[in-house]
This record gives structure tokens, C-alpha cells and sequence, in this order.
């Protein structure tokens, strides 16, 4: 949202709104938008801060409408429990303004940040897409699309955890007719081909606005502008996506190739799901960011342990392993092959033993440690296909064993799945920006274990048994003739 400039007028209407919500208490604004106003506000019966999205004084609107759209936002977003996104509390009406509270989120919105710096370059980048991909996964996996995915509805904290915010203009499959004729649906320089069209839509239009973020963080701009809304909606449709990204040494063919697979405006050749991004960008040779703090405070293993370890690890020169998965196809295993090797590493020796059975189970063979420095001399003998760590590890945790495994060119691409009892935002940002493929919630939901392993195992080349075999859930496919809003513009 747009910093704006408070003045008499503006005043007044802030009074007139915390007058009709005595709950609440005036920290700050926040911004504002085509169609509402943030405040930062104290909670002063739960003594929580909080953030309080409300209607801007200034529009005409239909109320009853406007109310409607209010709690569908608050029905569906709290059908999600995901860490990326943003939690909704309540809504109601103060005076003429209708309002929803939400969670407050410490941090800048994605926009800003790109603002203020220019670029994001892939290091950084690649973990804040990635818990934006993982987000919307969850939003996905739930029936309902985002639609108005950008940078300004991303809020990164101080750590690089990401939260996404803003459902005003999400549907889900149990709503198809709910519009609002005085909105304008979308932001057209984040908008995919088939929505600029008025075209029905599934998950894919969503992943091509996650492909427009990308570009934006990794080059400093939208690949698209234009003098009004409209012309920029239409580039989306007929113009080439402009290759900037060859610009920058620092981002890899890969993360190009990922970017422009995204970005395709034929929504076939998209990735079929953000689980299918996000496994890829998992996948990624990048490089771990090298730090870990909260505050100013080191959070993790001694730093002294992690530099001995990582200093015996760059003694030693491992082979890369054979499998060029980026040439190769999947091919069925010959018969008698045995199942790839999953290295488990746990404290817990009844956990240990639990978790290695449950992998054979699936079709996999286990190699198991019980500590980080087990783990990293057993890499040193062994070729394992993927590591499945816990977190809580004694003297030096996951997260550092991941990002040594990561600075290692010889196993940069070796899969790494972490498993957590405290699954939060700051958790899950941690383990993407040491590289890690997925962090999964300890105890596993029940059936995720097998389907999560083979999906990345799949990617390794493997071809999976048969139960594991199946196509990915249909997608939703909602209806409407979005329209593009006006944007600020970049300066």
C-alpha cells in the first residue's frame, strides 16, 4: 500500500473510525490503497497489536455488497493454517466504514523493499518466492485462487519470513457469483493472459503473477508497463516477456528457466501446481544465505562447531553424484533394484526408529544418525538420494547441518527435508534460506509422508511404486471478467 499524507480531512475520518471501535486504540497508518486504508491499532481487550483494514472514506459503494465481500474474505481465510499467510480475526462496521482485522505483520511489503534496494538478488530472492509459492500451494490445496497476487500483498519481516496478505479479491469454489461492480478486479501488471482475457481461471493464473514477482525481485521491475491499465493488461497477452534476467551473472539458468516456465502465457506449459514450483525451486543449486539471526541474536548451533564442520567439509572433494536429473529422464527401476537411500537424522532413538520405519514403508531404504556431526561424516562415505532431518538436534541443529550440506557443490542438489515440532513463519523462513526442500510439521499428518517424499524423489529422477503414482489433485476453475485497477507508479 502507498504511504499517504495525513492531513485535516484525513484526520477527521481516522477520529470518526476509532470513535465507533473504542476496542481498538490509533498506533499508526500504515497505507493505503485503490479501495482501503490500513491502520495499526492495539487490541485493548487482548492486548494485542493488530492491523484494521477499512474502507476508504472517499468511494462510492454498494454496503450490503461490500459487507458480504468483507466476510467472504474472513470465511476463506480462515479455511488456511499456513505460516505464509497472513491470519484475518474479525470484521464489522464502524460508523459508515466497514472493517476487518487482521494479524499484524512487522516488516515492509514486498514492494517497498524492491524500491528501496533496487533488486533482490537470487540468495535472497529465492527463499522469499518460495514461501510465497508455499502459500499459495495452501490457499490452492483449499479450492480457492489468490487473483490479485503481487508484491505489495507480500510483507517480509527482519528474518525474511513472509506472510501473504489481502483476500478481497479471492474465490473460492463454494462462491462463483459474488462480485462487486465498483471494484476493479486485479492489478494488471501481475495479471495472467487468460484473466486479462476474462477467461476462466485455475491455480495457473496465480503462478504466473508468482512468475511477475520473481522477475520484479531478481530485476528490479515488472516485465511489463504501459500508459494505462488496460495497454498494460494486453502486453501480458501479445508481447514477449523481455529478457532481463541474462543481464544479472548472478541468477543461474536454472532459476531463469523456472522464472520464464512461469511466466509462459500459455497456461499448459506452466508448472501444473505451486507444488510443482516450489519443489523446483527447492531444487536449486543456490546458494544458502550465510546467516541466521533474529533481533541481533545468533539463533542455532555454536558458531565455532559450525565453522569446524564446515572447514573439515571443504578439506574434502566428493564426487558429484551420476544422475544429471536435468538430462535424464525418469526411468522405471530394473528388477531387484533397491529403493533410493534416505538418510534419517534424529536425537530420539524410539522416533528415529519410528520415522526410518515409515520410510522403508513407502518403498525407500534408510541409513540413520542421531546428530548433526553423525550426519555430515556419514554423507562423507555414503551416497544418500535425500536427507530427512529433524530441527532439534544436539550442539548444531538442521538448519546449519542444511546449510553446510548447501555450500558443498558436490551436494548442493541433494534433496534435504526437515521435520519440526514448532511449525511457525520464522521456522519455515529459517529452513528455506539454508536451502532446505521442505520443512514439514513433527507428528506428520497422516498420508502426507509418502506422497511429500516421492514428489521430490520424482524430481531426483525416481520414478515412484504405484500408489504414489497418481496425478495431482483436479484443479478449481472459477469464472468472472476481472478488470484492471490503476496502480501508483514507480518512480
Amino acid at each position: 500500500m502507498a504511504t499517504i499524507r495525513e492531513d485535516g480531512k484525513f484526520d477527521r475520518f481516522r477520529e470518526r473510525f476509532f470513535e465507533g471501535v473504542n476496542r481498538y486504540r490509533w498506533l499508526a497508518t500504515l497505507g493505503a490503497g485503490g479501495v482501503g486504508t490500513v491502520f495499526k491499532a492495539l487490541d485493548t481487550e487482548l492486548d494485542e497489536v493488530v492491523a484494521i483494514k477499512v474502507l476508504s472514506p472517499n468511494i462510492e459503494r454498494d454496503e450490503q455488497a461490500l459487507l458480504a465481500r468483507f466476510k467472504r474474505e474472513i470465511q476463506l481465510n480462515r479455511k488456511i493454517k499456513h505460516p505464509n499467510v497472513a491470519r484475518m480475526y474479525d470484521y464489522g462496521v464502524s460508523g459508515d466504514y466497514p472493517f476487518i482485522t487482521m494479524e499484524y505483520v512487522e516488516g515492509k511489503d514486498l514492494w517497498d523493499l524492491i524500491d528501496e534496494r533496487q533488486r533482490i538478488p537470487p540468495a535472497e530472492a529465492v527463499p522469499i518466492l518460495r514461501q510465497i509459492v508455499r502459500g499459495t500451494g495452501a490457499i490452492h490445496r483449499l479450492g480457492i485462487l489468490h487473483r490479485d497476487l503481487k508484491s505489495q500483498n507480500v510483507i517480509v519481516d527482519p528474518a525474511g519470513a513472509v506472510a501473504i496478505l489481502d483476500f478481497g479479491l479471492a474465490r473460492g469454489e463454494y462462491d462463483q457469483s459474488l462480485t462487486l461492480a465498483s471494484m476493479l478486479l486485479g492489478t494488471p501488471q501481475y495479471m495472467s493472459p487468460e484473466q486479462a482475457l476474462g477467461q476462466e481461471l485455475d491455480e495457473r493464473a496465480d503462478i504466473y503473477s508468482i512468475g511477475v514477482i520473481a522477475y520484479e525481485m531478481l530485476t528490479g521491475n515488472v516485465p511489463f508497463w504501459a500508459d494505462s491499465p488496460v495497454a498494460i493488461a494486453m502486453k501480458h497477452v501479445t508481447d514477449p516477456v523481455p529478457d532481463h534476467l541474462s543481464r544479472f551473472p548472478d541468477i543461474s539458468p536454472g532459476l531463469r528457466a523456472i522464472v520464464f516456465r512461469a511466466l509462459e502465457k500459455d497456461r499448459e506449459k506452466r508448472f501444473s501446481s505451486a507444488d510443482d514450483l516450489e519443489t523446483e525451486l527447492a531444487l536449486l543449486e543456490q546458494a544458502p544465505r550465510q546467516q541466521r539471526e533474529t533481533a541481533g541474536e545468533r539463533i542455532g548451533a555454536e558458531d565455532e562447531i559450525v565453522a569446524a564442520l564446515e572447514s573439515a567439509f571443504n578439506s574434502i572433494v566428493l564426487p558429484r553424484p551420476a544422475r544429471d536429473q536435468a538430462v535424464d529422464p525418469p526411468r522405471p527401476p530394473a528388477a531387484g533394484v533397491p529403493g533410493p537411500l534416505v538418510l534419517v537424522v534424529q536425537d530420539d532413538v524410539r522416533e528415529l526408529l519410528k520415522t526410518a520405519t515409515a520410510i522403508c514403508s513407502v518403498g525407500c531404504r534408510t541409513l540413520e544418525t542421531r546428530n548433526g556431526q553423525e550426519a555430515l561424516e556419514a554423507l562423507m562415505k555414503d551416497s544418500v538420494d535425500l536427507v530427512f532431518m529433524d530441527v532439534d538436534l544436539p550442539r548444531i541443529d538442521g538448519f546449519d547441518v542444511t546449510r553446510i550440506l548447501k555450500s558443498q557443490p558436490a551436494l548442493a542438489a541433494l534433496p534435504v527435508l526437515l521435520t519440526t515440532s514448532r511449525f511457525d513463519r520464522a521456522q519455515l523462513a529459517f529452513a528455506v534460506q539454508s536451502g532446505a526442500t521442505d520443512l514439514l510439521p513433527r507428528p506428520f499428518p497422516e498420508g502426507t509422508l509418502g506422497p511429500r517424499l516421492w514428489q521430490v524423489l520424482r524430481h531426483q529422477g525416481f520414478v515412484p511404486p504405484r500408489q504414489f503414482q497418481h496425478d495431482s489433485e483436479p484443479r478449481p476453475t472459477l469464472h468472472g471478467s476481472p478488470r484492471p485497477p490503476d496502480r501508483r507508479e514507480r518512480s
